[in-house]
C-alpha cells in the first residue's frame, strides 16, 4: 500500500514542477519516504495543485476537516506544505521540490543525525539527476526560461543607464511588509556533508507571505528593512552573487550565492556558455583607459568569465551573467555594468513564470526532434 501512496505522491510532485526535473528512481523514493510518512504521502498524493482552502482540499480528497487539518499542519512545520491567510481563511499548499522542500529542510541550520541525513538523500537523488543532464544539448538550453535571475549588485550600474524596476533590488527591499532571514541552505547543505564554505551563512531572504510563513514556522525572523539593506550589503563584500526568482512584480526571495555551493552557480559554471541562464539584464562594461591590470577582479568573477591579457582585464560575454561583483573588487573604478542588448524582460508573476518555462519546454522539446 505504501508503495502505491508514494508512487501517486511522486506523480503529483511532477505535476508542480519546479526547477529541478522529477523522475521516479530508488533515490526520488527514498528521499521522500524520509520525508513524508504514510498518512501525510496519502492526503499529498491527492491534494490539487495550487493554493486552495482547506474546505476545497477536504473536497478534493473527499475526507472531512478535522481529518486533513493536523494533516496539513504537520506537513508545514515540516517545510513540506505552505500555508498563507488569504480572507481570514486558512490556505494550504504542496510544494515542489525545489524551490520548496529542499530549502526547507536546511534553512533552521540544524545538525542531527535526521538533518545529515536529509542531506545524503538529496545529495544522492541530485547525483542521479545529473546523470541525465551532464552534456545536455547547450541549444536545447539555451531555449528554456529560466526560474531564477541575477540581480546585479546596485551601485555597480554605470552611470546614465535606466535601472528598471525589476532590476532595483533595494525597492523591493522598501516595498516589502515582510521580511526574514534564514541560514543560507545550500552553504548549510555542504556543510552536513563534510564540504563548509567560509562565506556567511545567515543571508537567505524571504519577503512578503513566504517570510511571514518561515518566521511562524521556524525557519528564519522578521528583520527590518534597514537589517536587510545592510545584510545585502555585506553579501556583496563578501563576493556573493544575488539571485532571485525570475519574475518582475515581486520576488519571493533573494539568496546570496557563493560560487561553490549554489547549485544554480555552478551549473552556471559547467557551462560553455553561462550567459544563456540566470544572467541578470545587465554585462560588464570596461574602460581601458582606466584599467591597470591588478587580476582583483578576475579572482572575483564566479564563471571564469575575466582574464589579464596584455595588462587589460578582458570579460568573455559568453560567460559575464551580469552580477557586477567585479566592480566592486576594481581600485581603479574601470568596471561597471551596462544594459544587456535585447535582455528579456522576466515574466511578471509566478504564474506567467510557469506558463513561460513550459511553453519553452514544449518548443525546445518539438525543436529538438
Amino acid at each position: 500500500m505504501s508503495d502505491t501512496v508514494y508512487d501517486r505522491l511522486i506523480e503529483n510532485l511532477m505535476l508542480i514542477g519546479g526547477a529541478i526535473p522529477i523522475f521516479k528512481c530508488d533515490e526520488f523514493t527514498a528521499l521522500i519516504r524520509a520525508l513524508f510518512n504514510p498518512e501525510e504521502a496519502e492526503l499529498a498524493a491527492a491534494m490539487p495543485l495550487g493554493m486552495q482552502t482547506v474546505e476545497a482540499i477536504s473536497e478534493h480528497t473527499d475526507r472531512p476537516v478535522d481529518e486533513i487539518v493536523p494533516l496539513l499542519e504537520s506537513m508545514a512545520d515540516n517545510g513540506l506544505v505552505f500555508h498563507q491567510v488569504r480572507k481570514e481563511k486558512p490556505h494550504y499548499k504542496l510544494m515542489a521540490v525545489l524551490p520548496g522542500f529542499f530549502e526547507f529542510q536546511f534553512m533552521k541550520g540544524g545538525t542531527t543525525e535526521h538533518d545529515q541525513k536529509m542531506a545524503r538523500l538529496f545529495k544522492a537523488y541530485f547525483d542521479k539527476m545529473s546523470e541525465f543532464t551532464v552534456g545536455a544539448n547547450l541549444e536545447f538550453m539555451r531555449k528554456i526560461t529560466p526560474f531564477s535571475r541575477v540581480i546585479p549588485v546596485e551601485k555597480e550600474v554605470a552611470g546614465g543607464s535606466e535601472i528598471l524596476p525589476y532590476q532595483a533590488l533595494s525597492e523591493y527591499v522598501r516595498n516589502s511588509e515582510y521580511i526574514s532571514l534564514s541560514t543560507c541552505y545550500c552553504r548549510h547543505y555542504g556543510e552536513l556533508l563534510g564540504e563548509p564554505c567560509e562565506k556567511p551563512k545567515q543571508n537567505c531572504m524571504a519577503f512578503g507571505p513566504n517570510a511571514k510563513f518561515a518566521d511562524e514556522r521556524g525557519y528564519g525572523q522578521l528583520v527590518s528593512r534597514e537589517e536587510a539593506l545592510k545584510v545585502l550589503e555585506e553579501a556583496e563584500e563578501a563576493g556573493l552573487v544575488h539571485m532571485s526568482s525570475n519574475t518582475s512584480k515581486y520576488i519571493d526571495f533573494i539568496c546570496n550565492c557563493c560560487a561553490c555551493h549554489c547549485g544554480i552557480v555552478k551549473s552556471l559554471q559547467d557551462l560553455d556558455m553561462p550567459s544563456i541562464g540566470a544572467v541578470s539584464s545587465y554585462r560588464l562594461k570596461i574602460d581601458e583607459e582606466a584599467c591597470i591590470g591588478c587580476e582583483d577582479c578576475v579572482e572575483r568573477c564566479p564563471t571564469n568569465a575575466l582574464a589579464v591579457e596584455d595588462e587589460l582585464v578582458r570579460v568573455d560575454l559568453k560567460r559575464c551573467i551580469g552580477c557586477g561583483l567585479c566592480n566592486s573588487a576594481c581600485p581603479s573604478e574601470a568596471l561597471s555594468m551596462e544594459p544587456r542588448e535585447d535582455a528579456p524582460s522576466p515574466p511578471w508573476d509566478h504564474k506567467a513564470l510557469d506558463a513561460a518555462i513550459m511553453e519553452s519546454l514544449q518548443g525546445a522539446t518539438e525543436g529538438s526532434k
